[in-house]
């Protein structure tokens, strides 16, 4: 089950297997209390946490949850984990870790990465795109550091078989993700 933490404009996401808890991304600074609520009302131990980028937004928690959680293993891309600081785990892409297969997808930041749950066929793109009233949108230009390459990697998601999509921005789209995916690239490269 994957369970949505929503923090004023960024969303976390955990994941839980049978016995633990796995975090995708840790949202803003203030987002640590949400995260350890909703891991207590769990019950499991989180375990591990994946950081889909380097971005404020994305690792503002982190700290405060490696305080909490003294025994988690923070996973991130060896491009982006000089500005993360924290990482245990530096991944390339190609990886499986806790069912999580990893996709390098640079553009947004050198070392984004893209995670596809193998049990449940679920995205977490991080900021490679967002959703916005019902449609997928590539995120706004200004903030990738490559928004042409960014571009590109939003269509390299075609090859991927997932189904659900669990953004960081917007609302999670569940059995029809692939066919959003399709739409937006369609209006992107027309």
């Amino acid at each position: 089950m994957i369970h949505r933490i929503f923090d004023r404009f960024v969303n976390v996401y955990i994941i839980e297997r049978e016995d633990h808890l796995i975090l995708v991304d840790t949202g803003l600074e203030e987002t640590c209390e949400k995260i350890v609520e909703k891991v207590k009302e769990l019950g499991k131990p989180l375990t591990m946490v994946f950081l889909t980028h380097h971005h404020f937004d994305h690792t503002g928690s982190l700290r405060c949850l490696k305080e909490k959680f003294p025994g988690i293993k923070v996973v991130a891309h060896e491009l982006d984990a000089p500005r993360i600081g924290e990482v245990d785990v530096k991944v390339k892409g190609g990886e499986v870790i806790e069912g999580l297969k990893v996709f390098h997808m640079p553009g947004h930041t050198q070392g984004s990465i893209v995670l596809l749950d193998l049990e449940s066929k679920s995205l977490f793109p991080g900021d490679l795109l967002m959703e916005e009233n019902g449609r997928l949108k590539e995120i706004p230009r200004m903030y990738s550091l490559n928004p042409e390459e960014n571009r590109q990697r939003i269509k390299e998601l075609l090859e991927i078989d997932f189904e659900n999509l669990y953004p960081a921005h917007g609302e999670p789209i569940i059995g029809n993700a692939k066919e959003k995916v399709e739409e937006l690239v369609r209006e992107l490269f027309p």
